[in-house]
């Protein structure tokens, strides 16, 4: 038997993004993450719900092996009614087979589960990075995560809530759709026609020797400092996570540079847990009673 197996309480937490999960079991109530327990595993978001339900369950199944575990804590990107569980996402070309569905009563029916927390993964990301990430200790901030979608979340006196700054008015649309990676992959096959990219990390490989490449990361951060400086209170603390962070050396310099320029003093930090910081994050629903 693993030693995990043997100390209880645990719950499991996940991280559901628009094309992967992660799991990993949390030994309560002092939060450590049991790293054995780690998996991860590729989402088809744009399955049917069976589909899209089996590919969950599988990895939570391999974090769960062997351990008495009757509590789940999930990241989930919004929209979404937490509370009750049902998925209010509906044109964001990701889990639209869910939409009105509930979650939890299909997660707990599959996987004979007593209790189950849902917040926002970018509250969850940045609660994580709160307790023992690149922010802990800090009190007032925003937190960002820019990947397949666009997160956002607001601290006051250290507690995390869900924001919804993905649907902010931004150039004539909101601002989903130019803080995510469909947009530079759809930016830089206007830049660069005939490049055949189709993922942001490659495009940021080519960014050496590749003007397109540097002009499209630009542009990503201008822009990012331009959304900034619309909202009504810049933040003056910004935390910035999710993959396309992995480039900040490509769009950072831009975007401080126009911060300057629009003369908003926000510091920038990036996050330091990586996958890890929604799962501590997903823990501390069950701490925190939220």
């Amino acid at each position: 038997m693993e030693p995990h197996a043997l100390t209880p309480p645990l719950v499991l937490v996940a991280d559901i993004g628009g094309t992967h999960i992660t799991t990993a079991l949390v030994e309560l109530p002092s939060g450590r993450l049991l790293e054995d327990t780690l998996h991860r595993g590729h989402v088809r978001a744009q399955a049917g719900v069976n589909i899209i339900l089996d590919d969950w369950a599988a990895v939570m199944q391999r974090s769960m092996q062997g351990a008495d575990v009757q509590a789940l804590g999930i990241a989930m990107p919004g929209p979404f009614d937490y509370e009750t569980g049902i998925s209010l996402i509906k044109g964001f070309h990701k889990y639209e087979a869910l939409y009105g569905k509930n979650v939890k009563t299909l997660l707990m029916q599959r996987l004979d589960l007593q209790s189950i927390r849902m917040a926002n993964d970018a509250r969850c990301f940045l609660q994580g990075e709160l307790l023992a990430g690149a922010v802990q200790g800090a009190q007032e901030l925003m937190g960002f995560t820019l990947g397949t979608g666009f997160g956002s979340s607001v601290a006051a006196q250290g507690i995390a809530q869900e924001a919804h700054y993905y649907d902010f008015p931004f150039r004539g649309t909101r601002a989903e759709d130019y803080f995510c990676s469909r947009w530079l992959v759809q930016r830089y096959a206007v830049l660069e026609p005939n490049a055949l990219i189709a993922d942001v990390k490659t495009i940021a490989m080519r960014a050496a020797d590749d003007g397109a490449a540097r002009q499209l990361f630009s542009e990503f951060g201008g822009n990012l400092a331009e959304f900034f400086s619309l909202l009504e209170v810049p933040p003056a603390l910004a935390l910035l996570g999710g993959n396309i962070t992995n480039s900040y050396f490509l769009f950072g310099p831009a975007l401080e540079a126009a911060l300057q320029q629009y003369g908003i003093p926000t510091q920038i930090k990036l996050a330091s847990l990586g996958e890890a910081a929604p799962l501590y994050g997903a823990a501390a629903l069950f701490l925190q009673g939220a």
